[in-house]
């Protein structure tokens, strides 16, 4: 098969290829994330690029003792509650975000442990009685007999 295309054309002027230049960068992986008290998540990758990827909203209500608690833990706006305020850490007094902080739980848990241990050990020694309680029963009922 010969296709003739020499007399069709789709430009309406003579073509000519321009200077190609490279303007971005090579492929690169994610080595790791930052995130600055700002609540700016920015991805760094290998090849040193650092990528705004997103900003975390904070919001206030101001009535959060009105909130109304829905299924999943979750809350929403009720009547008293107050319109909810969305921006930015740092912005209208929404506080900042403290990256990589680990939030330390106010629980003794040895205190915890031993009071589970003793009621554990508490309700093994009441089920003990009355399971001796009901044998006895057995018994008295059985010489009356």
């Amino acid at each position: 098969m010969n296709l003739d295309i020499s007399k069709s054309s789709q430009l309406a002027s003579s073509f000519a290829p321009r200077a190609v230049s490279i303007d971005g960068n090579a492929a690169a992986d994610v080595d790791h994330v930052e995130v600055n008290d700002k609540g700016e998540i920015y991805g760094i990758y290998t090849n040193g690029a650092r990528v705004l990827n997103f900003t975390v909203p904070l919001a206030r209500v101001p009535s959060p003792d009105n909130l109304t608690p829905v299924s999943g833990n979750v809350f929403s706006l009720s009547g008293t509650s107050g319109d909810i305020q969305v921006g930015t850490a740092a912005s209208l007094g929404l506080g900042t975000i403290v990256s990589s902080a680990l939030e330390a739980s106010t629980v003794d848990i040895a205190s915890e442990l031993t009071l589970m241990i003793e009621t554990q050990r508490n309700y093994t020694a009441n089920s003990k009685v009355f399971q001796t309680g009901a044998e006895l029963s057995d018994v008295l009922v059985n010489l009356v007999r």
